[in-house]
Formats: structure tokens, C-alpha cells, sequence
């Protein structure tokens, strides 16, 4: 029988910085040892000088606190130069499926993409021609795109601070373990942040598309939530003027902006639906164990931490 593994997932958010210290078993149970959410100090990247230096490695210090060698480390991370698309594509072969996935992510920038490390997840969806009688398989793709520098600065960074990265993983490619594979069903993530909100829209668990808000100054909070309500209307409408979530669409919000008093009132006031929280979803969840008491609050704003550990198990015990 193999060992449990201790796995840390950090989350570097604009404001916050989230960790989680857990513990996944062959079963496929995850156990949550420990958390810690601490302020995003700034210039903390990059270390410009002794002082900063000193800073970042007694940050680095708290936030690991308990590490061991045989620990494994992953960075979850959602910034805004990420490139994000989705696409389907008929059946296809593998390496016909990566160079149709790098044409489409170069006609998304003008910069020569071998500066980029570009990543995908496809699943196989089948589509149904009734009025013809047969059905044909297609590629749902996720494709995503970061820069190698970029890569390269955090692996070189966290090594400098006396931690080495397992994996660096876009943050929504975790979230899927939260939801149950239902062809029709359609979930929405409002990820509110301090600079900025992410929507992700998933299609059974597959994300259907992505998009993003930018906070610009002068806006004050109920023009930001506006906004984002007018952003949901473009995710969920189709140009046919057709509802594409349907009566079963459920609308979840995480992030620490989303906690403020009356926001989620508000969206579901004026969204005419009822918009629940992320730690619901987790709350729910039979495999998940939390070793020290946790608040709703603190629940929300680690819950891509705690995707990522359940990401972890559904791979390590084969389910995915």
C-alpha cells in the first residue's frame, strides 16, 4: 500500500496569499492538515534588494511552516497575461490536435509563440444529428498559454526561498473536481478578486468559456457589480437570443471580494437566481476531511487550494 502524500498548493492571489497543507490516500480522500492565508506583501516579486530578500524568505518561512523534504509543492496561478481559450475541433489526431491548437492560440497574440509554453486539456463529447439519425464525436479543447519567462521565474524563485515546485498549474483546471460530469448541466464560478473577476462557465465539467473583468479605478462597488451582471448575460445568452444555461444552471461565487456584506444578495437580487457560495460545493463533499476547525469565510477564499488537492487525488487514484 502506498504512503499518503503531503501536498501543498499556494495560491498568489492579488491581495492574499492562500496555502494548503494536505494529505491525499489511495481511497481518494483528502484530509486537510493545515491552512494559512496571509496578505500579498508588495514587491515581494521580484526580490530587488537585501531587505526584500529578507522579507520574502521569512514569508516563505510562515507560510510553509511544518514543510518536510518528502513534501511536494504546486502554484496554482490565474494571472491576467494567461491566455485562455476554448475550442472544438472534429476527431483528430494527436499531434494534428497540438498544431491546430498552436494556430488557434497565435491568431489570440502577435508575439511568436516559441516564447510561450502552451498547454491543453480535451475531452471527447459526442454530438447528436437527430433529423439525420447518427451521431459524430468532436474534441472539446482547453487551450492555455503562458509565458516561459514567466515560468521560469517562479520555479527560480521558490527554489531561491529553499522550495522546490512539483507543478505549476492554471488555477481553473482544478475546479472541474468540484462538479459532476452531467451533459446538461451548467455551472458559472464568479471568481470576484481585488483587481479583477474571472467567470468560468462549465458544461458538464468542461469549461465552456472564460472571461474577464477588469477593476478600473473610479469605478465604486454596485458599477463593479454591474458589470459582472452584464458579463453573466453574455455568458449565458446566446446571440439567437436563446438561454444557454438553462433552468438548471447554478451560479457559484469564490474570492475575497465576493465576501463582502450583500454582495451575493445583490447578484441574485438582480440576476433573478439564487447565487451560492463556492464552500458549498465543498462542504458537500464526502472525501474531504478538515483536521482543524474552518470558517465559511476562510472555506471560500482556500477553495483553489483545496480543488487542487482534490485534483491531485482523482489523479493519483486513477479517476480522471
Amino acid at each position: 500500500m502506498k504512503k499518503s502524500k503531503r501536498l501543498w498548493i499556494i495560491d498568489w492571489g492579488e491581495a492574499l496569499i492562500k496555502i494548503v497543507l494536505g494529505e491525499v490516500n489511495d481511497s481518494g480522500s483528502v484530509r486537510i492538515i493545515d491552512f494559512r492565508i496571509e496578505k500579498n506583501p508588495k514587491q515581494i516579486w521580484p526580490e530587488t534588494n537585501p531587505e526584500t530578500k529578507r522579507a520574502t524568505s521569512k514569508l516563505l518561512r510562515l507560510l510553509f511552516k511544518g514543510y518536510q523534504c518528502t513534501d511536494e509543492v504546486m502554484l496554482l496561478i490565474n494571472q491576467a497575461e494567461m491566455m485562455v481559450a476554448t475550442f472544438t475541433f472534429p476527431m483528430m489526431s494527436l499531434a494534428d490536435l497540438e498544431d491546430a491548437i498552436y494556430w488557434q492560440m497565435q491568431l489570440l497574440t502577435s508575439e511568436d509563440l516559441d516564447h510561450w509554453r502552451i498547454d491543453f486539456v480535451a475531452r471527447v463529447q459526442n454530438q447528436w444529428f437527430e433529423c439525420l439519425g447518427m451521431d459524430e464525436q468532436t474534441l472539446d479543447v482547453v487551450g492555455v498559454a503562458i509565458k516561459k519567462a514567466q515560468l521560469t521565474r517562479y520555479t527560480r524563485f521558490f527554489k531561491k526561498n529553499g522550495r522546490s515546485l512539483n507543478a505549476i498549474v492554471p488555477q481553473f483546471y482544478t475546479f472541474d473536481s468540484l462538479l459532476i460530469e452531467q451533459d446538461d448541466q451548467s455551472t458559472l464560478i464568479i471568481d470576484i478578486g481585488n483587481r479583477s473577476t474571472r467567470l468560468f462557465h462549465y458544461k458538464g465539467n468542461v469549461l465552456s468559456e472564460n472571461n474577464q473583468i477588469e477593476l478600473e479605478s473610479g469605478w465604486d462597488g454596485v458599477v463593479y457589480l454591474q458589470q459582472i451582471i452584464k458579463a453573466v448575460e453574455q455568458i449565458f445568452i446566446s446571440p439567437l437570443g436563446c438561454e444557454k444555461v438553462g433552468r438548471d444552471g447554478t451560479i457559484y461565487l469564490m474570492g475575497g471580494e465576493s465576501l463582502h456584506p450583500g454582495v451575493r444578495e445583490y447578484l441574485s437580487k438582480s440576476m433573478g437566481t439564487d447565487v451560492q457560495s463556492i464552500d458549498e460545493l465543498l462542504e458537500a463533499n464526502q472525501s474531504l476531511f478538515f483536521t482543524k476547525q474552518i470558517s465559511r469565510a476562510q472555506l471560500c477564499l482556500i477553495t483553489p487550494c483545496v480543488c487542487g488537492l482534490m485534483k491531485y487525488a482523482q489523479i493519483r487514484g486513477g479517476k480522471n
